[in-house]
């Protein structure tokens, strides 16, 4: 802001005094402050869309090697598309803990259905069990040694698919 004062200049007009520096330091400041925090939000935006794009780009990769790894064996119930909203690039929930994950499934997956006394091991398909290897050798290879030990401790012949007793 700028002052006026009572007197006038040569020419007869008014003449205006500068306010001191300290008055107009806090503009200064204020907008560096700002113009800070706009360039690190947008470096973190711009940080998080990489990486995102990163693992984008790693998880069709990802799900294309299943993909073609399904169809290898005839399962072909999976488009690539569903195959990365589920395992994304990490193997989601299925390599938190394989062992347990597959295991459960496996057991659920080889019942016959009913519950009690009726409830008896049934056949497991093959392709069942590889599409599961598949997914533990494409998403998380370090851990498909705990699955083939727990695969090799099933009794798997023609009538049944239960853990072998000792």
């Amino acid at each position: 802001m700028t002052t006026t004062s009572t007197t006038n200049g040569p020419d007869g007009l008014p003449q205006h005094e500068d306010e001191p520096e300290g008055n107009r330091r806090w503009i200064v400041y204020t907008a560096a402050a700002i113009l800070a925090v706009a360039v690190g939000v947008l470096m973190a935006v711009l940080y998080n869309n990489y990486h995102a794009a990163q693992d984008r780009e790693l998880a069709e990769q990802r799900a294309a090697e299943l993909h073609a790894k399904f169809e290898e064996i005839g399962i072909t119930a999976f488009d690539e598309d569903q195959i990365v909203a589920v395992l994304g690039a990490d193997g989601g929930g299925f390599c938190t803990d394989p062992a347990a994950l597959v295991k459960a499934t496996a057991n659920l997956g080889s019942t016959n259905g009913a519950t009690g006394p009726g409830s008896r091991p049934s056949l497991v398909d093959e392709r069942r069990r590889q599409g599961a290897r598949f997914v533990i050798a494409v998403y998380c290879p370090q851990q498909l040694d705990d699955f083939d030990a727990y695969v090799d401790s099933l009794n798997l012949d023609e009538n049944t698919t239960t853990p072998e007793e000792s």
